[in-house]
């Protein structure tokens, strides 16, 4: 961002330079085309804000959702089953859930974590689905062995769809990026009225427009950058939701609750 500012203040003072000297007819640009385009950028630039903004707040509340159901499902198998097996999988699902969304390597799931896995974890090729196939079968199992009871078995399996609801809502965000088209169209538009848009002020302002030039550009390149980035909430960059922190936090209380 910093180079892109200095390299654009560059061009504005290469301009004013210009101007200067040579007195050019084109930096007489009326003002009234960067006030048409402004609106329509500001405008295009408020809906890709709000557009990102909705990805990061809706895989903000599906995370809360993975935490809230992570322990209610933990307290439900302690006292209905006491079952490690399950307690592992409850405990082990954010961070592959992670790691799916992020299709990073699997490698990165604390060490130990997969040897704690149902035997198939490594070859499954949709690691989340088959955790909740392996819960749910898990549950079945005990149901029919006279372990828990039909309405015990029902409140569980609530609780896996919840888990298998919080999962499709995030590969949807995670699986539906904004428009590459609409995404190149602003960023085109937005150069276009960044370039064209010192030959309306240097006439005036002359050296002033140097400065004022670069505030426009960071504020204008800022939102789009800012949108681009939380764009895709569940990766790794800085404003990006902390998946880390939150999967730690619940095999945690996962396991507080198993040693109560």
């Amino acid at each position: 961002m910093l180079i892109s500012i200095l390299l654009y203040a560059v061009i504005v003072a290469v301009l004013t330079y210009v101007e200067k000297k040579y007195k050019f007819k084109i930096f007489d640009l009326p003002m009234t085309f960067h006030t048409v385009l402004g609106l329509v950028i500001g405008l295009l630039l408020v809906f890709r804000t709000n557009t990102a903004y909705d990805r990061w707040w809706e895989g903000r509340k599906q995370l809360g959702a993975l935490v809230n159901t992570c322990r209610h499902i933990a307290l439900k198998t302690k006292h209905y089953l006491n079952d490690e097996q399950a307690s592992n999988i409850i405990g082990s699902f954010p961070f592959v859930l992670k790691e799916h969304l992020r299709e990073l390597d699997w490698s990165l799931i604390p060490k130990g974590l997969a040897d704690q896995m149902p035997a198939g974890f490594n070859e499954a090729e949709h690691k989340p689905n088959f955790l909740l196939n392996s819960l749910s079968s898990t549950f079945s199992k005990a149901f029919k062995e006279g372990e828990i009871t039909g309405e015990q078995l029902i409140i569980l399996e609530d609780e896996v769809s919840n888990l298998m609801n919080i999962l499709g809502a995030c590969e949807r965000i995670r699986n539906t990026p904004i428009p590459f088209g609409y995404t190149i169209h602003l960023k085109r538009i937005l150069l276009i009225y960044l370039l064209t848009l010192p030959f309306g002020f240097i006439t005036t302002m002359g050296w002033y427009s140097i400065p004022f030039m670069m505030m426009v550009f960071y504020t204008m390149v800022g939102i789009e950058l800012m949108a681009e980035e939380i764009e895709e909430p569940f990766g790794t960059d800085l404003n990006d939701l902390p998946f880390d922190e939150l999967a730690a936090k619940i095999q945690g209380n996962v396991k507080e609750i198993e040693n109560m």
